[in-house]
């Protein structure tokens, strides 16, 4: 073999590698959505791939990184190939020496590394090859689909639905719509617009957060509720900051001002209700700055009222702590059909013992309804039906759930005021019976004891959910890696937390499945 023909096979090699684990890693986490700053040189880089594909749909910066390395690759095989090229030409003859020998053949290998490099990127990022993971070609099938959330028809009878009914949410005295605005999901002119119209349907509370669309949440319903008299609309928020939640031990000054960036977010003087957001332990619950920050907040008149928001293994315990505190004035907690059974009593006390405003959350059930092919014939109405069994509790204030279409204003309101009858436990009977062995009750926590490795089962499939129904592929893969217990030792697992689950979930399965789905290569 010549000098030149070993060259370009080295070249082809360093070509294939450079690809491999620069692009295709690159390629794999822009995938995911992650910051510019995960990428080196990422803001740069940010700037540089937005110009070429402004609407690529993940983060440029993954992508112009990785092109650059296959890029330089190639121009590097180019000269190194012309080089070795000239040489081997120059001992066969001498005299030969003009400018264009070896360039065809360095043109050639550059090419081709450029093609080797690019195609073994693409194989690691959508083949998973030497992730430990399936790559993106599996999961793309549901991330480029609509999620699974809205109904394909869009009812006649829907159509200009409005609130019919309001409750009072405890010591609050809020007259508040049986059905409120969740917004986790609104940014930007759509965002503003689901907001304005809801709260024009008769919509008077929405829930919002800095971490809900990357504080996009609270830009967007800041501009819808510019268009309507303060009084007149009850606005909640969070102890949190766009990256996440403020842990135990935050000094005061940080906790305050995460309310004051929340209120220059929503344009207001004041929020009416904040929440210590996704509690699952009580020490952060009860954490001496954080009351000591609404105290303050409250004197200013920054806040009005103080209450907390919880759907974690630990949330009875959590619950019952701030019952006993007579701290709290709301309660927001997941809440909906065949939950554990000793959720009412905990609504209830939390009414009777303290007057609390109790906020329903969760209230679809893992909303799975749009995706069942054997539950379609009863998909239109189980929205409706949900909401319905959740307001069939009298100590129950409000139903909270998702709004990120126009759509759903119709489609959730058209349950407002209205019973719960026969024919919607039928719905609901029908979805239990269709969910049986992959919906993980997040509150429930019977298996965890049952894991030597301390795995977070819930929150590992709970993720899994976010990833599959929900069509949040970025936070939830966002918020497994975070994990400080994930799912990678029930790979090679014994499975003694095998029958743990009261609800029938093949636990091994699931969690090995949600690893493989859910791991960065």
């Amino acid at each position: 073999m010549s000098r030149t023909s070993i060259a370009v096979v080295i070249s082809l090699g360093v070509a294939l590698l450079v690809g491999f684990f620069g692009f295709g890693n690159s390629f794999y986490s822009a995938a995911i959505g992650l910051d510019p700053s995960f990428f080196p040189f990422g803001e740069v880089m940010q700037r540089i791939g937005a110009t070429f594909v402004p609407d690529i749909g993940m983060t440029a910066a993954g992508i112009a990184w990785g092109l650059t390395l296959v890029l330089l690759c190639a121009i590097a095989v180019f000269f190194f190939v012309r080089s070795v090229a000239r040489t081997s030409a120059a001992r066969v003859d001498p005299t030969r020496r003009n400018f264009l020998t070896g360039t065809a053949t360095g043109a050639a290998a550059g090419f081709g590394a450029l093609v080797v490099g690019g195609a073994a990127g693409v194989v690691r990022a959508f083949k998973g090859v030497g992730t430990g993971g399936p790559g993106w070609s599996d999961a793309a099938s549901k991330i480029f689909v609509p999620a699974p959330y809205t109904h394909p028809e869009y009812k006649t009878e829907w159509k200009g639905s409005r609130i019919q009914a309001k409750r009072r949410l405890g010591r609050t005295e809020w007259p508040v719509s049986d059905i409120v605005l969740g917004t986790g999901r609104l940014e930007g002119e759509l965002g503003e617009s689901v907001g304005r119209l809801a709260l024009e349907r008769g919509v008077n509370y929405f829930d919002t957060s800095p971490d809900y669309a990357g504080s996009g949440s609270e830009q967007a319903m800041g501009k819808a509720l510019a268009q309507f008299p303060r009084d007149q609309i009850f606005v909640a928020t969070k102890f949190c900051k766009p990256g996440g939640h403020l842990p135990t031990g935050t000094p005061v000054a940080e906790y305050k001002q995460a309310i004051e960036e929340s209120l220059g977010r929503l344009k207001l003087d004041y929020v009416d209700l904040v929440h210590v957001h996704s509690c699952d332990e009580v020490e952060r619950l009860m954490d001496p700055n954080v009351h000591q920050a609404f105290d303050e907040l409250k004197a200013e008149g920054k806040v009005r009222f103080l209450g907390f928001s919880s759907h974690t293994p630990r949330l009875v315990e959590v619950a019952n702590t701030a019952i006993a505190s007579g701290r709290f004035d709301v309660m927001m907690l997941a809440y909906h059909h065949g939950i554990w059974p000793e959720m009412p009593e905990i609504i209830r006390r939390a009414r009777q013992e303290q007057d609390m405003g109790v906020v329903a959350m969760k209230t679809l059930k893992g909303a799975k309804h749009r995706g069942l092919e054997n539950f379609q014939p009863y998909a239109d109405s189980y929205s409706q039906a949900a909401l319905k069994w959740a307001l069939s509790n009298e100590d129950v204030s409000c139903a909270v759930v998702s709004f990120f279409e126009l759509q759903h204003i119709d489609e959730f309101l058209y349950a407002s005021g209205k019973p719960f009858g026969s024919a919607d436990a039928k719905v609901l009977r029908k979805y239990d019976q269709e969910i049986i062995g992959s919906y993980c009750a997040p509150h429930c926590g019977k298996c965890l004891g049952s894991c030597p490795e301390n795995v977070a089962i819930n929150d590992v499939l709970r993720h899994r959910m976010y990833f599959e129904d929900y069509g949040w592929e970025k936070q939830a893969i966002e918020q497994y890696t975070a994990l400080k217990h994930d799912a990678s030792p029930c790979l090679n697992c014994s499975a003694p937390c095998l029958g743990s689950c009261p609800l029938g979930i093949p636990i091994p399965t699931q969690t090995r499945g949600a690893h493989e789905l859910l791991t960065i290569g």
